[in-house]
């Protein structure tokens, strides 16, 4: 009894380890048909994200130019700066412009900016909405990874066993 229990413990020891590993490798294969092909630089693919505080907001409007891009802030606040996020000064783009009350910014992207989604936030001085929560856009964070999942299974599948070959000891006991 215990050869079996053990070798049973052994299998489900290996499946679960097999679990873990192969579960991640598979979420990021599509299924036949729906490969998606593009020659497109990602900032062309993808929307620009012109933002105020982190805060979506109608205040802010740009236009874009080959790979130069005018960003307007038009609310009655005073502008502190621009930021980019995920994108690095001198790397990705470069300032061409900027007006004195800095409510107009024209940038142009690097070779290496132009496979960069393009993102821009005005920083905005306003008691206003100091005191108000803002909301932050945190795309990066959506969700848990596929292969938290898998290594959450796994780790059910092991504590499976070692349960198995405790009740296993108390009845040879």
């Amino acid at each position: 009894m215990k050869k079996l229990i053990s070798i049973a413990l052994s299998v489900i020891m290996l499946i679960s380890v097999g679990a873990v590993s192969a579960i991640p490798a598979m979420a990021g294969v599509s299924s036949p048909g729906q490969s998606e092909v593009t020659t497109k630089p990602l900032s062309e693919r993808e929307p620009v994200i012109i933002t105020v505080n982190s805060s979506k907001s109608d205040e802010v409007s740009y236009t874009k130019d080959n790979y130069k891009y005018t960003f307007v802030y038009s609310g009655d606040s005073e502008v502190t700066g621009w930021e980019f996020p995920g994108m690095i000064e001198d790397v990705d783009y470069y300032i061409l412009s900027m007006s004195a009350d800095k409510t107009k910014v024209v940038i142009e992207l690097t070779e290496s900016g132009i496979n960069k989604q393009v993102k821009a936030n005005a920083l905005v001085k306003d008691a206003a909405s100091e005191s108000e929560e803002e909301e932050v856009d945190d795309d990066d964070n959506s969700g848990t990874s596929p292969a938290t999942g898998a290594a959450m299974a796994g780790i059910a599948i092991a504590g499976a066993g070692v349960a198995m070959l405790a009740v296993s000891k108390r009845k040879n006991d």
